[in-house]
């Protein structure tokens, strides 16, 4: 199941958990009665994760950051590790994809990782 072919409008957060190097959304959404399972490996950070009084999505999409785009969370991440740096398998060269997520609230927040997948629960 491809993250950007699924229509997030009206879906809610169940649970956020977050491992050293991984994050999984559950999420039940609404537009097909059925509860998913987003996980992000190679996960490098999050910003702004608000969701005290709503988590209720209105929109969430994916891409890939190109090596020359300039977001300031990864500009943060460049300046303490270079983007050769390689670690077993951790490699910014990998490619790194932002996962932005909006609530209904209009707050919303950007998963930063490696890979996504999502999966039926």
């Amino acid at each position: 199941m491809e993250f950007n072919n699924i229509d997030w409008a009206d879906s809610n957060i169940e649970k956020i958990e977050i491992e050293y190097d991984s994050i999984k959304l559950y999420v039940f959404i609404d537009t097909l009665q059925r509860n998913v399972c987003v996980t992000c490996t190679g996960f490098i950070g999050l910003t702004n994760l608000c969701i005290w009084d709503d988590q209720i999505i209105d929109h969430a999409e994916i891409h890939q950051i190109a090596d020359d785009e300039s977001i300031p969370f990864m500009e943060m991440v460049y300046s303490a590790y270079d983007k050769n740096f390689n670690y077993g398998e951790r490699c910014l060269n990998n490619g790194v994809f932002d996962v932005c997520i909006k609530l209904v609230n209009n707050i919303s927040f950007n998963i930063y990782c490696q890979k996504i997948t999502v999966e039926y629960i």
